[in-house]
């Protein structure tokens, strides 16, 4: 087998994935504390983005509203390591799960499209975050607490691994499903749902499906996240800006890909790491001319440039 066609294959690519895994596992062994902590953020980018871009990258169904699920998964991992002691490796499977099924009362909205999903997705997610700031049992131990103190008892390198665990877990669960029939359905109603009905394919109950799949890695993530913080609230958590992180770090790649996200979640977080530590006053501005370079003058995002390399020396 050549090596063009091990990433052509499932299991080729899961190969691939598993080895890089492994590679980078071996990181903190050589790196500093500093950067093995913003590798935590890096993996949590890219596992946000590769998690938003099912819905709204291969689905074709753009949701402005998946902070929300991040936010139910760092509450719903503090709620029960703080208030109820459970142990983390089991608070993050039930914050999943809580996640996948809250998921389900937006169903709904799918009878929607385009500009209207998403600014119903949006509406959503807001009424969501007023619930929980105003809900009191939710908000902390105390009756005046807007948020949660989470213990401090574990070492940078063990979220650092968790968090690498969970990452490819997460890549491989979307290779699979990008590779079966409910990735062939969603990549049909992407193009043309009209079309695909046409065809056969259930629209509704595929986009239900990659709804629920691409609000539960955002609980995963987001349970890991509040005792990597320490301290989580409503605010933190269910920021609009983690959606937005989610949607640029896609388009910044190369939406509805698989590879996409995952250069777009490095190479963003470590520009964005790297203009807070250098030129703070500019941050923003470098930031954001970036995103809107590559969006003017690539609209394929990064992946396209590699695309375009490969087509070039193939006609050579």
């Amino acid at each position: 087998m050549t090596l063009k066609h091990s990433f052509s294959t499932l299991g080729g690519q899961l190969f691939w994935l598993l080895a890089c895994g492994l590679a980078v596992a071996l990181v903190p062994l050589v790196s500093d504390p500093y950067w093995t902590r913003v590798a935590v953020f890096v993996f949590i980018n890219i596992g946000l983005a590769s998690a938003w871009n099912i819905i709204g990258g291969v689905a074709g169904y753009p949701s402005f509203g998946h902070a929300v699920f991040f936010g139910i998964g760092a509450y719903a991992s503090a709620i029960l390591t703080v208030r109820y002691g459970v142990p983390l490796g089991l608070a993050i499977p039930v914050a999943a799960v809580v996640a996948g099924l809250f998921s389900l009362v937006f169903t709904p909205l799918f009878k929607q499209r385009g500009f209207f999903f998403a600014l119903s997705t949006l509406a959503a997610s807001l009424a969501v975050e007023t619930m929980v700031r105003n809900f009191r049992w939710v908000r902390g131990l105390q009756g005046t607490d807007q948020g949660w103190n989470l213990p401090n008892d574990r070492p940078v390198a063990f979220y650092y691994l968790l968090a690498l665990a969970m990452l490819i877990l997460c890549l491989a669960s979307v290779l699979v499903l990008l590779h079966s029939r409910v990735g062939l359905a969603l990549k049909a109603i992407a193009k043309d749902e009209t079309v695909a009905a046409s065809a056969g394919i259930n629209c509704t109950r595929y986009k239900v499906y990659a709804f629920v799949f691409s609000a539960v890695w955002p609980a995963v993530f987001g349970a890991i996240y509040a005792p990597f913080l320490v301290y989580i609230s409503a605010e933190t958590v269910f920021d609009l800006k983690i959606t937005l992180s989610m949607i640029v770090f896609s388009v910044f790649g190369g939406i509805g890909t698989f590879l996409g996200p995952v250069i777009g979640g490095i190479l963003l977080s470590i520009i964005d790491q790297l203009a807070w530590a250098n030129f703070l006053d500019w941050h923003s501005v470098i930031y954001g001319a970036l995103v809107v370079l590559i969006i003017t003058f690539s609209p394929g995002g990064v992946i396209s440039w590699f695309r375009r390399s490969g087509a070039r020396r193939g006609h050579a």
